[in-house]
């Protein structure tokens, strides 16, 4: 299916060669996911939905889960980036952690080594549809992995991303469609840590925080958007 919708794009693309785009610097949204993955043999999918507040100008960006995973059932976490002041927060229930935040805060853009596969209209015939490009990435060094993703043509905002991850013990695919996307942050509290103050934990691998499944999604704000 993902083939032949690939080949639709080609064959129907209304402007081959459209160069690749970043997001507004400010955007929140909710991601409806839908992983498939095979670990060590296992079988397993996750679904649920992860709440994006995306604030480049301001070098912070949060990420809400509510995710439901095979043999762990649902799991809820918060976590908070502020690159200026280079600290994360981890928010579950009532517990809220502190760990420093390392490296700078990457601006979401489709990468420029990108493929354009074409101009489609989703959701109905232009010019009632939404005009959308669909890039085709690669992670730079890792041929295994790859995404699709679909960027309005108006603005360049997250429609759809399915990206697949083909290891030898660790495969997976994942979609992705971004729902209720809205420019601008609409109340700044939404990156306010929890009072009083949480605790500090030193933990030199922040990439570890929050499920399996919430680490690849921070991971695809670095490596696709």
């Amino acid at each position: 299916m993902q083939l032949f919708a690939v080949l639709l794009w080609a064959v129907l693309g209304l402007c081959a060669g459209q160069k690749p785009c970043c997001t507004p610097d400010q955007w929140e949204g909710t991601t409806q996911e839908l992983q498939g993955f095979l670990v060590d043999d296992k079988l397993g999918t996750v679904y649920g939905t992860v709440e994006v507040s995306y604030d480049f100008t301001n070098q912070k960006l949060a990420l809400a889960e509510n995710l439901n995973e095979t043999g762990s059932g649902n799991t809820k976490l918060k976590v908070i980036q502020d690159y200026k002041k280079g600290t994360q927060y981890a928010i579950q229930g009532n517990s809220c952690m502190e760990f420093a935040l390392k490296g700078s805060m990457r601006k979401q853009c489709i990468p420029d080594n990108a493929t354009h596969i074409g101009t489609f209209s989703f959701g109905g015939m232009a010019p009632d549809g939404l005009e959308c490009d669909a890039f085709m990435t690669t992670v730079a060094g890792m041929d295994n992995v790859y995404a699709i993703s679909d960027m309005t043509r108006d603005g360049c905002y997250p429609v759809t991303q399915v990206s697949v991850n083909l290891m030898r013990e660790h495969s997976t695919m994942t979609t992705q469609v971004f729902t209720d996307v809205t420019p601008g942050i609409k109340d700044p509290s939404i990156f306010t840590p929890p009072v009083p103050p949480c605790d500090k934990v030193v933990l030199e691998d922040t990439t570890e925080l929050g499920s399996d499944f919430l680490k690849r999604v921070r991971r695809s704000f670095e490596q696709f958007i």
